[in-house]
């Protein structure tokens, strides 16, 4: 009997494949079923941290076992596995792609030096943490996080030296803009994939992951990261001599050396139209048709509203408005834009296994059966989505890989209690969230800020770790109340 899937990315169907589902050599009853999804995501916690294999090639593997052992015949294992691939990096792959692009046209351009100072001569030293934590929010939104976190480290270093503060007083700020907009915001690839495997429109995630992660922010990563970093007292470390990258930082995040001897700072308003405008689209994508009645302007609306469009119109303006006016050729853009495009293809590898994960679990009617079983608990699909996705962060350590195995374990849910696009859009948060809390020794964001704050372990779990977990719990509890509040509406 054919099947449908279909990928509601944009809130509209953008892809739908009729395929015969594949016959299974056997059924399994659903106790069994249960016993192999738990057992498929043990292995894959094993392979990831005891046999230190990468996670692109754990979850191709763990997705082939459990095929197999769900009973899909092996002749139509290859095509399930590449329409899981396929299905899930259709649209996610060019918009992760552009993101990328627009964040180094940006950091090339002189960007974020503009919106920080000027953001700093608005609110004063004495308020210079907040500063610092505003310019991380707007950079975050098309950066990455570890690349923003190096672009602002010596922006750090200099606003901790001026004010005399404690250097985490002010780099914990900044760490948690940058994290909750990698976390919870389109462009970023963990809500993006997280949004195409549970259905979710990209304009809801955008309002819910603002709504949930900018007071996440406030109370999770400012007033905790200024009071601890405040009471820890860190110096600025002696590495801030070198402008806070260290050759190797560098030469992974900067296309050339050669920089354009006459280039011009942008103003701060075309800085902030950059930033803003993809956010803006997208969500006038997901309301014209709330708004308007269907006609011309609403398709035109819709049009360049749609994650795509909106993201290529934005990386287009600023290759011109930041980067051609602004005195750079176009052989450095193209450089520094190719140069983007290196750390994007691992990320895209794993949200394409996690897909390929997504679609085992269809097909083998096993995400059917743990929708089942938690259907029948007490707990709503925002908690379970939580509780899942921060069990396998705390385990995998990459918050990215946590959301994208998270997100086909939970979908089913999303058809079991019949949920709205709103109420999606706060799962896809969850599945941030559980996906924020906890960074310990096995993520990368911890080394990074270890390193760059030059403090010892138990210190970096004490304002790192500690600041990421409120960052998560917060933007969960947000995302958990209004949900409730739907909910009962």
């Amino acid at each position: 009997m054919p099947t449908a899937r279909t990928g509601l990315i944009s809130g509209l169907p953008w892809k739908t494949l009729a395929v015969d589902a594949p016959t299974t050599a056997w059924s399994l009853p659903p106790w069994a079923l249960l016993l192999l999804v738990a057992g498929g995501v043990a292995l894959l916690l094993l392979l990831v941290v005891k046999a230190k294999l990468h996670a692109f090639l754990a979850l191709l593997v763990v997705s082939i076992g459990v095929a197999a052992a769900a009973g899909i015949r092996l002749s139509d294992l290859p095509g399930v596995l590449e329409q899981g691939m396929g299905d899930s990096l259709g649209e996610i792959a060019v918009i992760v792609a552009l993101g990328a692009m627009l964040g180094r046209v940006m950091q090339e351009s002189g960007a974020v030096e503009v919106l920080s100072g000027r953001l700093l001569a608005a609110v004063g030293e004495k308020r210079a943490p907040l500063a610092v934590g505003l310019t991380a929010l707007l950079v975050g939104v098309p950066v990455f996080f570890d690349v923003g976190f190096i672009l602002l480290m010596p922006l750090i270093y200099a606003v901790a030296q001026r004010s005399g503060r404690s250097v985490i007083s002010v780099a914990l700020p900044a760490a948690g803009g940058l994290a909750i907009m990698h976390a919870v915001l389109p462009p970023h690839p963990g809500p993006v994939a997280a949004a195409g495997l549970l259905g979710a429109s990209l304009g809801w995630v955008t309002v819910m992951g603002l709504v949930c992660g900018l007071p996440a922010w406030f109370v999770g990563s400012y007033l905790f990261g200024v009071k601890v970093g405040d009471r820890l007292n860190v110096p600025v470390p002696a590495l801030a001599s070198r402008a806070g990258v260290s050759p190797d930082a560098r030469s992974s995040t900067d296309a050339t050396d050669e920089r354009a001897p006459d280039l011009a700072r942008p103003s701060l308003g075309v800085t902030v139209c950059v930033i803003v405008l993809p956010v803006l689209l997208i969500m006038l994508h997901t309301f014209a048709g709330l708004v308007f009645d269907k006609g011309a302007l609403r398709t035109a609306l819709e049009f360049i509203g749609a994650p795509i469009i909106a993201l290529t119109l934005a990386t287009l303006l600023s290759i011109w408005m930041l980067g051609v006016r602004g005195g750079l050729s176009m052989e450095h853009i193209e450089k520094a834009a190719s140069a983007s495009l290196g750390p994007v293809a691992l990320v895209l590898l794993v949200t394409g296994a996690g897909g390929v994960f997504g679609a085992v679990l269809e097909q083998s009617q096993a995400g059917d059966a743990l929708a089942d079983l938690m259907g029948s608990t007490a707990l709503p699909a925002v908690v379970l989505a939580f509780l899942i996705a921060a069990v396998l962060r705390v385990a995998l350590g990459s918050k990215t890989v946590a959301i994208v195995t998270t997100a086909p374990i939970v979908a089913p849910l999303i058809h079991e209690f019949g949920l709205s696009q709103p109420e999606i859009a706060l799962v896809v948060v969850a599945v941030a969230s559980g996906g924020t809390v906890l960074s310990h020794v096995n993520d990368s964001g911890f080394w990074l800020f270890n390193r760059y704050m030059d403090i010892d372990i138990r210190t970096t779990l004490k304002s790192w770790t500690l600041m990421e977990t409120f960052l998560g719990l917060t933007a969960f509890a947000i995302a958990a109340a209004l949900s409730a509040a739907l909910a009962l509406a």
